[in-house]
């Protein structure tokens, strides 16, 4: 019988160690719906995501900085090349050049194209400072801007260029481009007024304002007249356009290594023919009020006080003319010292000699002159100022011109004040001098009486409770208060009130306002303090019946072609309400201060002209009086009122400022200087008195005026006393140095600083 074996389970083998049959994979359970909904909120909350922070990305680019890239995408095909614009010219009255523009040149060279040593050897021949250009060279390379032509030196001399020019191939790279640069053919005639040029500042540009929108190398007014009349005189830039690649190479084809593809050698596209141009337009001329040649009289007259002075043991440190029209505030003459070359700011002040200069004009050797004296420095008016104390009386009705007050010498002090003493400047020196005696207020103008003016104070403070009367009386003549002069760096001078005093004062007693404030303010001295201008514009007011007129040296704006685009004829600041017989009362008294017994007789001798005014000494605590005098001619066609200052002057004002106002005005009536003139500066013959109701010619062929009357022939006098020069009273005057609110440029490297509107 045939047995068989059970069958064999092929293929299924036992794994060591598992016991048992294996069990069966269970399947995964299916993905439920809400599961899915999960799934799919999240992938679309990752694309919204992703389309948001592109959409924003995109509107980053193309709002926010869509000018930016726009203006770069252009700059890799387009270079452009500045035009320059010729500045306005500046002219006098009469049409004489004070500022114009004459050819410069400008060396550059293409950082790509020469080695750095070149580039310093280079610096140094145009005497440009090595060190900046090298910076300027780094930076270039760094930026990857070596195709751009960089600036070397502007207006290089012409020795220098014809040097280099004939050096190219040893100075590769090198072009020299022609430009206009600021010329003042007077020097530093008028320097004041008609301010400087130099290179706007990066601080200057991202201030924006007046130089907003500029290119890094615009030239710009700093000073004067360039910087008031900056947007008139500017014009409009021109330039030609270049097709460059993004090196700033000529767009050529090139070969896979940036190589030019004809083969030749990289050439500056400037070189060749610009894609477009477009012109350049001329800035608008500029006609002054001043006359250029009554300016350097003064300036002369100005320079010769000082010298006087300084002759006398005094400091002379300085001074300020004015010379102003009292019919619509046109300044004929505007002078101050020391002063400054403004040709020295032209083309960047480089070199050794040039810093030199700068750095002294910068220390406090110089004395600041930078600084505008005639509108920016601010001193005590003296007794130049009493004229408005006088006027104050009479019109508030404490005084006549007959009131009178007897001076034998005693103290003076404020009704109920004890143990006050106020003097006259004759009890100063009582053995010379005697003391003022009985005067009426004609003659107290005449003899510049302290006591006289400390009385109208004390009258009118006792019959008023409004105790700011007198200083808002003074601000009506403009005191206090910028005049609106159309140059920058003005001081508005100041009148103390009791709201300032409470403020300013250091103590509970110095705050305190009382009668003793008015007094020393009735003769020019305490906290008063005001500019030369300002105190000719008050003058003006006088001399032309009460109105203050509005200074202002610019007089028409003219374009390239010599047509009238604007005449400048600001309105008068207003008309003061001053009765006009006081007016012609004061006037007397002024009539009497140069004639015989007057305070400047002496100053005033023999002149051809009926000049009348007024002088003062001013004290300057711890530094010499500034000495003043300010009048005009009597019944002149063309009427002038003229102020000068002499800073540091001492104690005669007849010897200082006094000859500064008589010369100018017969300058500008066209009188000559008398022989009798104790301090003549010019030589020559002087002509015979004008009789009555005869013309005096003007001098360059000005029109003529009618002097209303010969002047009585005056005999030479001994020196007149040292006039209103006090002594301490009850309430000493605070120190008045000068103040100054202009600031002297400060980057000798580059450009000066603006000077500040």
């Amino acid at each position: 019988m045939l047995r068989t074996r059970p069958p064999v389970d092929v293929g299924r083998v036992k794994r060591p160690g598992k016991k048992g049959p294996s069990k069966k994979k269970e399947p995964e359970p299916s993905i439920t719906k809400a599961r899915m909904q999960v799934r799919v909120v999240a992938l679309a909350m990752l694309v919204a995501a992703v389309f948001i922070t592109l959409g924003f990305r995109l509107w980053y680019l193309q709002v926010i900085t869509g000018e930016e890239h726009t203006s770069y995408a252009q700059d890799t095909h387009t270079r452009e090349v500045k035009i320059p614009a010729q500045r306005g010219v500046i002219y006098d009255r009469e049409g004489e050049v004070l500022a114009n523009n004459v050819p410069g040149l400008n060396v550059t060279v293409v950082p790509n194209a020469i080695p750095r040593e070149k580039v310093e050897e280079l610096a140094g021949i145009l005497e440009a400072d090595a060190e900046a250009v090298l910076a300027q060279y780094d930076a270039a390379l760094e930026s990857g801007n070596q195709y751009s032509p960089m600036l070397v030196k502007e207006n290089a001399a012409r020795e220098d260029v014809m040097y280099v020019s004939e050096r190219t191939e040893e100075f590769k790279g090198l072009v020299v481009n022609n430009d206009f640069v600021r010329n003042y053919p007077e020097s530093s005639l008028a320097s004041h007024v008609l301010g400087y040029t130099g290179a706007v500042t990066p601080e200057e540009l991202q201030a924006g304002g007046l130089y907003g929108g500029l290119e890094q190398d615009a030239v710009v007014g700093k000073g004067g007249i360039e910087l008031a009349y900056e947007e008139i005189l500017r014009g409009q830039p021109g330039k030609k356009e270049y097709t460059v690649d993004a090196l700033g190479r000529e767009v050529e084809v090139r070969m896979a290594d940036g190589s030019r593809f004809d083969g030749r050698e990289e050439e500056i596209p400037e070189e060749g023919e610009p894609s477009r141009i477009t012109d350049p337009v001329a800035g608008k001329d500029v006609a002054l009020t001043v006359d250029g040649g009554l300016q350097q009289t003064a300036e002369r007259e100005l320079d010769l006080a000082i010298e006087r002075a300084q002759a006398e043991g005094y400091a002379g440190s300085g001074g300020a003319v004015v010379a102003l029209d009292p019919r619509n505030g046109e300044v004929l003459a505007m002078a101050s010292r020391p002063d400054f070359d403004p040709q020295l700011f032209v083309g960047g002040i480089t070199g050794a000699e040039e810093i030199e200069q700068f750095d002294y004009l910068n220390s406090e050797y110089a004395n600041a002159p930078f600084a505008s004296r005639a509108i920016a420095g601010a001193y005590p008016a003296a007794s130049t100022f009493k004229v408005f104390t006088g006027l104050a009386g009479l019109a508030f009705g404490v005084i006549t011109p007959q009131t009178t007050y007897t001076d034998n010498g005693e103290c003076w002090s404020p009704k109920g004040a004890f143990g006050a003493c106020w003097q006259s400047w004759r009890q100063t020196y009582p053995e010379e001098y005697g003391n003022h005696g009985t005067q009426n207020y004609y003659e107290a103008l005449m003899d510049s009486n302290d006591k006289y003016f400390y009385q109208i104070a004390d009258w009118i403070w006792n019959a008023t409770d409004d105790e700011n009367w007198l200083p808002d009386f003074y601000e009506k003549f403009g005191f206090g208060s910028s005049t609106g002069i159309d140059l920058p760096g003005e001081t508005a001078g100041r009148v103390p009130t009791r709201e300032w005093q409470e403020e300013a004062g250091g103590t509970p007693d110095d705050k305190r306002w009382t009668v003793s404030r008015w007094v020393n303010m009735t003769i020019g001295q305490g906290d008063l303090l005001v500019s030369p201008l300002q105190l000719a514009r008050g003058y003006a007011a006088i001399q032309n019946g009460g109105t203050l007129v509005t200074p202002h040296v610019g007089k028409e704006i003219r374009d390239q072609n010599g047509e009238l685009v604007e005449e400048i004829s600001p309105e008068p600041a207003g008309q003061i309400d001053v009765n006009a017989q006081d007016m012609e009362d004061t006037i007397e008294g002024l009539r009497r201060v140069t004639r015989k017994g007057g305070t400047s007789e002496a100053a005033f001798v023999d002149s051809k002209l009926p000049i009348l005014g007024k002088s003062g000494t001013g004290e300057m605590w711890g530094k010499d009086p500034v000495t003043w005098f300010v009048g005009w001619a009597e019944n002149q066609v063309r009427p002038l009122v003229v102020v000068a200052m002499v800073e540091g002057g001492g104690l005669h004002p007849d010897k200082t400022s006094a000859p500064v106002v008589r010369h100018v005005l017969e300058e500008y009536a066209g009188v000559e200087q008398s022989p009798k003139d104790p301090h003549r500066t010019v030589a020559g013959p002087a002509p015979e008195a004008p009789e009555k109701g005869t013309d005096v010619p003007y001098a360059g062929g000005r029109a003529g005026e009618t002097p209303g009357g010969a002047t009585p022939s005056i005999p030479a006098a001994p020196v007149v006393a040292p006039e209103d020069y006090t002594s301490p009273g009850y309430a000493p005057p605070v120190s008045s140095d000068p103040a100054y609110y202009s600031t002297p440029p400060a980057d000798p490297a580059v450009y000066p600083a603006a000077s500040s509107y």
